[in-house]
């Protein structure tokens, strides 16, 4: 063996110990570059909150050429219901961190109240299944004696979260805890609960361009508080160009198209600033969306969030 590499192979094995241990305790939340595009992925709040329905998938391949490092998939379907008074959302996530894989099938139901003649604010209730699956298999150099690395283990939790969010056509902010109580716990993880807390304001620059400054503030007790600093203009309601800095992780730049006026594309790109920077190639991800029923007069004067 080249004893040179033997140092480099040690500190790669401990990241992968690290990831492993994030998936199992910190990031039990999926999360995303792109959710201020869509804010289902935070809150269920969010849920009808548009006077037209919309579907959207997204994949995050985080830390490219990095083994075992998180790669993330998304469906999120949400519309307004009763005269736009509540709405309803959809939301599945397949996370696979390491050696656990987790897929979450979520429902969301919002309330939306009048508060003013521009503004409402929502409530949402979040409810769900989540299936929790280690893989323990070729599994190397670990205690065969712990349980916790014999074979496969599949687990079915229940999953309830809750969220408030209050907009008008240039404001948002909401607060959410996806993840409020989980039934069921198991060897895999203890479940936490995380609260975010993001808000934002969209600013009429010229005729063509805006600008929609937001943070996201991401709280969990075992976990140092992170926050996002995010900055987008739109030009011409068709193309964003935007970027993000998230303390202690990464810098990102996105950039949305507005293909169609139902179609949407994203793309984001996060520049590690960790450690993990000198073995990972950073992190892409790619959102695609569809907006049913959104007319051309909506194109024209869309609510920016």
């Amino acid at each position: 063996m080249n004893q040179k590499l033997l140092p480099m192979k040690k500190v790669v094995l401990a990241i992968g110990v690290m990831i492993c241990s994030l998936g199992a305790k910190a990031q039990q939340e999926v999360m995303v570059s792109q959710y201020m595009f869509n804010g289902l992925f935070l809150n269920p709040a969010y849920a009808g909150s548009h006077d037209f329905a919309n579907a959207t998938v997204l994949h995050r391949n985080q830390w490219v050429n990095f083994d075992g490092a998180p790669k993330s998939n998304l469906l999120a379907f949400d519309a307004p219901i009763a005269n736009n008074t509540m709405g309803l959302g959809l939301l599945v996530i397949n996370d696979n961190i390491g050696l656990i894989n987790t897929t979450d099938i979520l429902a969301n139901y919002s309330y939306h109240i009048k508060t003013s003649n521009k503004g409402k604010l929502s409530l949402g209730l979040r409810a769900g299944i989540s299936n929790e699956n280690f893989n323990a298999d070729g599994l190397k150099n670990v205690d065969l004696a712990d349980p916790l690395y014999q074979g496969n283990q599949s687990f079915w939790v229940p999953k309830f979260g809750f969220g408030a969010y209050y907009y008008t056509d240039k404001f948002f902010a909401g607060l959410s805890i996806p993840t409020l109580a989980a039934f069921g716990g198991n060897n895999l993880r203890e479940y936490t609960r995380h609260y975010f807390l993001n808000a934002g304001y969209v600013f009429d620059i010229s005729n063509n361009v805006k600008f929609k400054p937001s943070t996201l503030i991401k709280y969990e007790a075992s976990a140092p508080l992170q926050a996002d600093i995010n900055a987008n203009f739109l030009f011409m309601n068709k193309v964003w160009l935007g970027a993000s800095y998230r303390t202690g992780d990464a810098i990102v730049g996105i950039l949305e198209l507005q293909i169609t006026p139902n179609f949407r594309l994203g793309y984001a790109y996060d520049a590690t600033t960790t450690p993990i920077r000198n073995y990972s190639g950073g992190s892409h991800e790619i959102m695609l969306a569809y907006d049913f029923g959104r007319t051309i007069t909506k194109v024209r004067n869309p609510r920016l969030f």
